[in-house]
């Protein structure tokens, strides 16, 4: 099976490509592509990042798209790169942001794991701090069901991989629908509820970089929260009953009486609870 290793760099992330490419010269399986998309560095620029790239990872296949002329928002970036993954005959796509690194099994751990379980569509894994500290509490074995993840999320661009042939080219497009800054949640949330179930995969951490200025954030920020799932339903509920039973529950919130919760598990976005409708 033709199995790639992707990410999208841009300038910001500038600082820790190199971990990140270090990490990847350090897979204990070399036997997968390394599929670059750049975001917003110049023709110039790129030029001297490729070099860095080369001079690093050794022993993997390296192909570098550049679709900065392009100007796409961040979720338009993501999706463009499933739509080249797909385009350049890739059937599992495995992910990871320019500031975050992977362990040395992560690849392999990967590759079993689409070969062993051809039901799932996804795969995800832990996330670890810089410090070896889990991120998340706890993560549940198989996600069958959106509740998993409808009022919290452990699912990113950081440590999924996805059966990229179960995605149709139609299912892709219609990605845009929901192109707003919390795009994998979204992502992952039509996958579980168009096309299948995923499962947690072992010895393949991602080492996660936690600051301010990562989507999520460091902050457990009830007001953020609130805007985050009001759009996040908004988007979802164009298509699913589910949703727009969320979306009507979340209006109805008194915003001046959240409180965090005791069940956050550390999942993102997961303090304003409607208790019926949550699962671990």
């Amino acid at each position: 099976m033709k199995t790639a290793l992707s990410t999208v760099i841009y300038k910001q992330a500038h600082p820790y490509l190199q971990d990140l490419l270090t990490s990847v010269d350090n897979q204990s399986d070399k036997d997968f592509d390394l599929l670059i998309i750049n975001d917003n560095y110049t023709k110039e620029e790129l030029e001297e990042v490729e070099t860095q790239i080369r001079n690093t990872v050794h022993g993997i296949n390296i192909h570098i798209e550049d679709i900065s002329e392009k100007k796409l928002s961040i979720a338009g970036t993501r999706i463009e790169m499933l739509r080249v993954a797909k385009k350049l005959g890739y059937e599992q796509l495995v992910l990871v942001d320019a500031d975050d690194t992977i362990a040395p099994s992560r690849m392999a751990s990967y590759k079993q794991a689409f070969e062993l379980d051809k039901d799932k569509v996804f795969f995800y894994n832990k996330f670890v701090t810089e410090k070896g500290e889990d991120v998340f509490k706890s993560l549940p074995k198989t996600v069958t069901s959106i509740k998993a993840v409808a009022q919290g999320n452990f699912l990113g661009l950081s440590n999924t991989g996805i059966r990229l042939s179960s995605l149709t080219d139609a299912f892709l497009d219609s990605l845009n629908e929901g192109a707003v800054a919390v795009f994998d949640w979204y992502l992952f949330s039509r996958i579980i509820l168009d096309i299948g179930s995923g499962a947690c995969v072992e010895n393949a951490d991602t080492i996660y970089r936690i600051y301010e200025d990562n989507t999520a954030g460091t902050t457990r920020d009830l007001s953020k929260e609130y805007a985050v799932k009001a759009t996040h339903y908004s988007n979802l509920a164009k298509r699913y009953d589910y949703f727009k039973n969320l979306q009507a529950k979340l209006s109805e919130v008194d915003k001046t009486t959240l409180k965090l919760s005791n069940n956050h598990q550390g999942y993102w976005w997961s303090d304003i609870q409607m208790e019926d409708s949550y699962e671990i």
